[in-house]
């Protein structure tokens, strides 16, 4: 039967403790009833030192792990690779699977040109790459995409860019693979502009600003925004982040999340990017103020 990381951290201190006594709880009534260790006190289990000597060898034939060589611990930085040196069951790592890597891609008919070298993707491919292999990138700006299915299909998204920002490094902001903490890691050793292309909702305008060197965010024209948000814009979403975000956004100075929020603030709605998707109008660039 394997072991849970909580059953192992709570046998390891037994062990290094040297306890004597412990609390009849979930572990314990498992390694009493499974393991035979200990014996019963009423809400407690007394630990002999043959009991912690079993806990010690049980462990090490089901995990691998030498406790008086190593502790439970040290697997919270490893990769699984790592832990299998020091185990037997690489799912005690701690690092994931897919930890510090970025999704990211060029714009349709465009190369994507890293560490000195240049690659044509299909159109619904990109590149799944570690930071730490990621050494240089010969775009001029970064443009960070929040909703995977746009990022997927952003050859359906009439883009309208400024020339010095026409070849961007197109990357996926995150979700429960990729991490956005990955992402803000990049900008922080990076010099490029950024560019944030997200829904336009209260979130992500406070989101849009706090990102380093962020110039703007994609959208379309204002007038163009009222009519399509008033269509088709989404009233519960709105709802539900106004508590959370009002009084940030109230604060903010920049003349384009003002405007974009006075939009939202009147009627009440906020905006998906997946309706940029195959529509027939132009998302461009609103630059914020200092980008």
């Amino acid at each position: 039967m394997k072991l849970n990381k909580t059953q192992l951290r709570v046998a390891e201190n037994a062990i290094k403790a040297k306890l004597e006594l412990v609390p009849l709880n979930k572990s314990w009534q498992f390694f009493y009833a499974e393991y035979s260790v200990g014996l019963p006190q009423g809400t407690k289990l007394k630990l002999r030192e043959s009991d912690r000597a079993k806990l010690q060898e049980m462990v090490r034939l089901e995990t691998g792990i030498n406790l008086q060589h190593s502790s439970i611990a040290d697997f919270s930085n490893m990769s699984r690779e790592q832990a299998l040196e020091h185990g037997i069951n690489e799912k005690l790592a701690g690092k994931r699977v897919k930890d510090l890597r970025l999704a990211f891609k060029a714009l349709a008919k465009q190369s994507l040109k890293i560490n000195q070298e240049q690659y044509l993707l299909p159109e619904n491919g990109h590149m799944d790459m570690c930071l730490d292999q990621l050494e240089s990138i010969e775009h001029n700006c970064i443009l960070i995409i929040e909703n995977y299915r746009c990022f997927d299909q952003l050859q359906k998204v009439k883009l309208n860019f400024p020339a010095e920002y026409n070849e961007p490094l197109v990357i996926y902001r995150g979700d429960n693979y990729y991490s956005e903490k990955t992402l803000r890691q990049l900008l922080a050793i990076t010099a490029l502009p950024v560019i944030v292309m997200l829904d336009i909702d209260l979130k992500s305008l406070l989101i849009t600003s706090s990102f380093p060197r962020v110039v703007g965010l994609m959208c379309v024209n204002l007038p163009a925004f009222e009519v399509l948000l008033q269509e088709k814009g989404n009233a519960e979403l709105y709802a539900k982040q106004l508590p959370e975000c009002q009084q940030a956004l109230n604060a903010s100075e920049d003349p384009v999340i003002n405007a974009l929020w006075t939009l939202l603030r009147k009627h009440q709605k906020v905006w998906v990017q997946e309706h940029d998707l195959g529509a027939g109008y132009e998302v461009g660039l609103m630059e914020l103020v200092g980008g």
